[in-house]
């Protein structure tokens, strides 16, 4: 096949994903909403609308959405009514569910493992603004600090460095989104626990994209000479490394808001691993 039509190819794949992405989480939020769910939309499909001019432009193989914990059990009883099924991949905190739409739905109540960070569902709720235009559908919609907060903090967990080039450049798209000062954006990520992985993340934002936001936010956050050398050591090791290595995991953990919190959220990591 010519590659000129292996891209429209692709163009047209992209563009009909997008729109059963939006499509899907309109779904959702229309069936749960009847219920009084309210569900929040996260990642790919929202940052397809925020970012870039041709919501196409950003590739999705799931969507992804935040429910309260204690709405969970009701909301998937509501979604099988709707013909949507739980599979058997495993995720924290939550489930995936097949859907008609031909793309899996991630629902979940926390953005990471409880012992990770500091950002809580019913902060990311009483933060968000409800929203009626953006799906179709009644939806809250998280304030743009925490959805740079989620990247940042998915960014580390993650155990990437600088050849995530799309995640890093999707940083730097969000930091020129957010209207706010570099020392609010830094005061923000402290609170949420990422004054750490924001020190490994951000200069790769910056070096990778250009984008000076990052680096100013870098140079606002609180002084913390064990988070520095933290975020250097990590710089070191992951370059190049196997991302789902043990040694990647480890700084992983210890880019944790804390020592204490770095090592239970590793053991947390690692009794998921035995269990799964």
């Amino acid at each position: 096949m010519p590659q000129s039509a292996v891209d429209r190819h692709t163009a047209r794949r992209r563009a009909a994903t997008s729109m059963a992405a939006t499509e899907l989480v309109g779904d959702v939020a229309r069936v749960l909403g009847e219920r009084g769910i309210t569900v929040m939309p996260l990642k790919g499909a929202l940052l397809q609308h925020w970012l870039y001019d041709d919501p196409a432009e950003r590739p999705l193989s799931d969507v992804d959405l935040l429910v309260r914990a204690g709405d969970l059990p009701d909301a998937v009883d509501l979604l099988k009514e709707a013909r949507y099924r739980p599979t058997s991949h495993a995720i924290v905190d939550g489930l995936v569910m097949e859907t008609r739409f031909g793309l899996l739905l991630d629902l979940h109540t926390r953005l990471f493992d409880q012992a990770r960070y500091r950002i809580f569902t019913d902060d990311l709720f009483a933060r968000g603004s409800d929203d009626t235009n953006l799906f179709g559908a009644p939806v809250r919609i998280p304030c743009a600090l925490d959805v740079y907060a989620h990247l940042i903090g998915k960014f580390g967990s993650d155990h990437l460095d600088a050849r995530a080039e799309a995640r890093l450049d999707e940083l730097g798209r969000m930091g020129s989104f957010i209207a706010v000062s570099p020392g609010a954006a830094a005061l923000h990520l402290g609170r949420c626990g990422m004054r750490r992985v924001s020190r490994y993340v951000l200069p790769l934002v910056h070096e990778t994209t250009g984008d000076s936001f990052a680096r100013k936010v870098v140079d606002c956050l609180p002084l913390d000479p064990l988070g520095r050398s933290i975020a250097a050591v990590t710089s070191s090791v992951l370059a190049g490394a196997p991302p789902r290595s043990r040694m990647a995991a480890l700084m992983a953990h210890l880019m944790n808001d804390s020592l204490p919190r770095g090592l239970r959220s590793g053991v947390r990591a690692l009794r998921q691993q035995a269990r799964s």
